[in-house]
């Protein structure tokens, strides 16, 4: 879903004026509103945050997605399957933001809730820690990049505890 507004970036640490962290937070809301969109189902808005050349370190996919046709590949390939929890929720938090002109890098951890199972109980909820490269053109920010690394994996079963900092 999203953060609390104040996030570190070095815009703000290296003593630019407040446009330097209002860029910051322009960048920090495309990255928090693709995950209330995913969290929506909303592909449509999904997409509007997303360069259609985007690459992509899907944490669902070993070679890297070059562009929109390998993302809709991944996506039907995942709606015809449809296993595993359903997620509850997504927030990205504890951002590291620069913003240098037309680009920014931000630097980020995304936990993600899984909905309580048939019998009630709560699956592990999944860590990732990730990486957003974005560029704007036309005033309008969308990421060119994006690397997910799941560092601790969500439980959908019964089974031993992830280890922290697996790749």
């Amino acid at each position: 879903m999203s953060a609390p507004a104040s996030h570190r970036s070095s815009a703000s640490a290296s003593g630019l004026s407040g446009s330097g962290q209002k860029e910051a937070d322009t960048v920090w809301s495309v990255v928090t509103g693709l995950y209330t969109a995913h969290r929506d189902g909303d592909v449509g808005q999904v997409d509007e945050r997303l360069d259609p050349e985007a690459t992509i370190w899907h944490s669902e996919a070993e070679p890297l997605l070059l562009g929109k046709g390998d993302l809709d590949r991944l996506r039907a390939g995942r709606e015809a399957t449809a296993s595993g929890p359903r997620v509850a929720s997504y927030r990205a938090y504890d951002p590291v933001i620069d913003v240098s002109g037309h680009m920014a890098l931000v630097r980020y951890w995304l936990r993600v809730d899984y909905a309580p199972r048939a019998d009630g109980t709560a699956p592990r909820p999944e860590r990732v820690r990730n990486t957003a490269v974005l560029r704007r053109s036309a005033a309008v920010w969308r990421i060119v990049h994006l690397h997910e690394e799941v560092w601790e994996a969500g439980e959908a079963g019964d089974g031993p505890e992830p280890s922290a900092g697996r790749a």
